[in-house]
């Protein structure tokens, strides 16, 4: 279903926004790839998909482990390959640049970031919509620390392609950003390890009210 934002909102901005959905980098300090680590029963990519429902087509970009993690990507969701998926995550923003047009602004959705929830993606989709004139990124922010995932206006794509980080580009300018508090310390919780995706897996339970299965 697609979200439906407000009249006022789309008035003021009216960019295309396309998820980019992060998925390419290496998993090997938790031992299988991080799009398919399961959350009940869906994966971290499925979760990340159904938070971006509403916008346009996502685009998942894959890398290091791009065999495994194919066959489960559902069949709405476009599919590219990052050669250079060593290169870090700006080389996967741009691989997925490519193929979204030069109006459309993006979503950089990192895979791993599994406790996030569709309410948060939609607070800030409507933050981005109604924001003012000169604010070109909007990100999320808990108990003073940033997070993801973050919108970015067409405006700036070409600095992607010029900046060795992403983390240049974010926070070169404060003043063109537009920081939105949340009350979730999920736009910061990752999962790298099995330690911490044990930890998430717990925390993922205790917020949807399920029980883990037992071995």
């Amino acid at each position: 279903m697609r979200v439906h934002y407000s009249d006022a909102a789309l008035r003021i901005h009216h960019e295309e926004i396309v998820p980019i959905i992060l998925a390419a980098g290496s998993s090997k300090h938790l031992g299988f790839p991080k799009a398919l680590a399961k959350f009940g029963r869906k994966s971290a990519l499925r979760l990340a998909v159904h938070n971006c429902a509403g916008l346009s087509r996502a685009i998942v970009v894959l890398g290091s482990d791009a065999r495994k993690v194919r066959p489960a990507v559902p069949k709405r969701v476009r599919v590219v390959f990052n050669q250079r998926w060593r290169e870090g995550q700006i080389s996967s923003i741009r691989c997925a640049l490519r193929h979204i047009p030069a109006s459309a602004a993006f979503i950089i959705y990192p895979v791993d970031h599994c406790l996030l929830r569709k309410r948060t993606v939609q607070a800030l989709v409507r933050a981005f919509y109604g924001r003012e004139n000169g604010k070109v990124i909007v990100t999320p922010e808990h108990k003073g620390r940033l997070g993801h995932p973050i919108i970015v206006a067409s405006a700036i794509r070409r600095e992607f392609f010029a900046e060795e980080t992403a983390r240049d580009i974010v926070y070169r300018d404060p003043g063109r950003n537009l920081v939105i508090p949340t009350r979730t310390s999920t736009i910061y919780e990752d999962f790298d390890t099995p330690e911490t995706y044990r930890r998430r897996v717990r925390k993922f339970f205790a917020a949807h009210r399920l029980k883990p299965k037992r071995d």
